[in-house]
């Protein structure tokens, strides 16, 4: 298993056209996280995974300033959760972009995927994955 963590706020994909992605901000600022992503994710890898692989990620959020200490610590204790934007599946898409090539030939190679989301003290994406063997797809 190979585990690593990005140490930026989770973000969501952003819809862009050719034409998009060198005139907006949205587009040029989830370019480089894309990127950002990828550069941490070489050091953990010294060539794509082969085969079936599986994947795990925490999303970690920043909660809101404004919010009372109970209420933070209830957070914190994971009693409450982020029902937030972005979408979970939208933060998903942006790690696998940013890993295709990278963690796997092609992220039609990932057939178990589980994901949370968290508030944090330190907003961050933890992944972790993993080539399923013979050994392991009992697990999953």
């Amino acid at each position: 298993m190979i585990t690593f963590v990005i140490n930026e706020p989770p973000m969501g994909a952003v819809r862009m056209t050719q034409r998009g992605k060198w005139t907006k901000k949205n587009a040029q600022r989830y370019l480089s996280y894309k990127q950002m992503i990828g550069l941490i994710a070489r050091k953990q890898f010294s060539e794509p995974l082969e085969g079936p692989v599986a994947v795990e990620i925490g999303f970690r959020y920043p909660y809101p300033k404004s919010w009372t200490k109970k209420r933070l610590r209830e957070a914190l204790e994971s009693q409450e959760l982020p029902t937030i934007k972005p979408d979970i599946d939208n933060c998903v898409k942006g790690i696998f972009d940013a890993l295709n090539k990278i963690a796997w030939k092609d992220d039609s190679q990932v057939v178990a995927l589980v994901t949370r989301k968290y508030y944090s003290d330190h907003p961050e994406i933890e992944v972790k994955v993993w080539q399923i063997g013979e050994e392991t797809q009992e697990i999953i």
